[in-house]
């Protein structure tokens, strides 16, 4: 496991599903967000202390000391708090401005795509299981979910469509 030196931390986190707003925390002993949602051996969260809401009407369908949530149904993950930038840069990347829809939400912010020449190699090029955006905002009007501003997102690739517009 990554960062398994490190002290086991409790990072609070939204947890946003097609149906479900899940918010809880996660005991992990890594650093980034993104590390722990691409980490290769995982297909899933263990949360504590989890409420789970219905979108839209964020009514509260269900509480719990532990809970176990899938990979495969998430559409996208947050800390539920403001988070201190990383030190630490892996890859060089550019920030580039991206609408993700991920239904029935629709997410703007920064993507950090590889530096490459042409931004269709740089797109095509995304293959981490969950994509980081920054100063993200995401809402779903259909469904009644007003827009929410956070510093971090990390978005399942395999739930949404990247669009980069003109």
């Amino acid at each position: 496991m990554i960062g398994s030196f490190n002290p086991v931390q409790s990072l609070p986190l939204t947890v946003v599903t097609p149906n479900l707003i899940i918010q809880g925390s996660l005991r992990t002993r890594v650093r980034r967000l993104t590390d722990v949602m691409n980490e290769p051996d995982l297909d899933h969260l263990v949360l504590f202390d989890a409420t789970f809401f219905e979108v839209g009407s964020r009514r509260v369908v269900a509480s719990s000391s532990v809970s176990q949530i899938q990979f495969a149904d998430m559409l996208f993950v947050h800390a539920s708090g403001p988070t201190e930038p990383s030190d630490e840069v892996r890859t060089a990347k550019q920030p580039t401005r991206a609408i993700l829809l991920a239904p029935p939400f629709t997410i703007e912010g920064q993507i950090h795509l590889p530096m490459e020449e042409e931004l269709g190699q740089a797109v095509d090029s995304l293959s981490e299981r969950f994509v980081a955006l920054t100063s993200a905002k995401y809402w779903a009007y259909g469904v009644a979910e007003s827009p929410n501003q956070v510093d971090l997102l990390v978005v399942n690739r395999a739930r949404a469509h990247v669009a980069i517009p003109v």
